[in-house]
């Protein structure tokens, strides 16, 4: 039995003036924001994280909790002080693996825009060989890119994650896939606009639609970059 039932209609509303709050508007205004905002939030990652695990990968990660799988609507202010100290946007987190920080993930990103659609991989020092390796393999590098090309093909999606100017050593600078290659983390994303279905439980549906596409780059990533569960169920 589905638990979401959708989000109201002053939901998009009240994303867009968060970031004109402060602590104080938004203590006062926290009844509301926990009922508009995060309380539906739980019930989607509860239904969409049942979805993914069965149809994704059964080792996806649903916390229906704020710091788990809902990223927190205030700021960091220690690395961004300049910004405002709360978001105009709403993020659920699935991942796969351990830990959570560099696990094959996907998301979705609540925004009054739009909704935008995320899956990839950030990675740490060993994670990063491992890619690099697998891309640079004629076979995982061409698995690699046939999983990548639908993503790209999706109306005003990118690919996100190329951080150097070189190829590094010990690669070609030539090499077909050079510009994977300068990547440190890769992301395909892209946004859609707010469906009729976001008020009602059939946005699980939608979601679980989108996200779907990225089942080929997930089970890419856990086959040739993750260490942990979800690799060995890969595998």
């Amino acid at each position: 039995m589905s638990n979401f039932t959708g989000f109201s209609g002053d939901a998009l509303g009240l994303l867009g003036a968060l970031p004109l709050g402060n602590p104080e508007w938004y203590a006062e205004n926290k009844p509301e924001v926990t009922a508009t905002l995060i309380d539906p939030a739980r019930a989607l990652v509860e239904d969409l994280g049942g979805r993914l695990r069965a149809e994704l990968s059964p080792s996806i990660e649903a916390q229906p909790k704020v710091n788990g799988s809902i990223s927190p609507l205030n700021e960091d202010l220690r690395f961004a002080p300049d910004k405002p100290p709360y978001r105009d946007y709403l993020m659920v987190n699935f991942w796969d693996g351990a830990p959570k920080k560099f696990a094959p993930t996907v998301r979705v990103r609540i925004h009054p825009s739009g909704i935008g659609f995320g899956g990839g991989a950030a990675f740490d020092k060993d994670g990063l060989e491992r890619w690099r390796e697998a891309v640079a393999d004629d076979r995982s590098g061409a698995e690699l890119e046939a999983a990548l090309a639908p993503l790209r093909a999706l109306p005003d999606s990118d690919v996100a994650g190329e951080a150097l100017k070189r190829v590094p050593a010990p690669y070609e600078a030539d090499h077909p896939r050079g510009v994977l290659l300068r990547h440190k983390m890769i992301q395909a994303r892209w946004q859609e606009p707010v469906p009729a279905e976001f008020e009602d439980e059939r946005f699980v549906d939608w979601c679980l639609e989108r996200l779907m596409r990225f089942e080929a780059l997930h089970h890419w990533l856990l086959a040739n970059v993750t260490e942990g569960v979800g690799a060995a169920a890969a595998r």
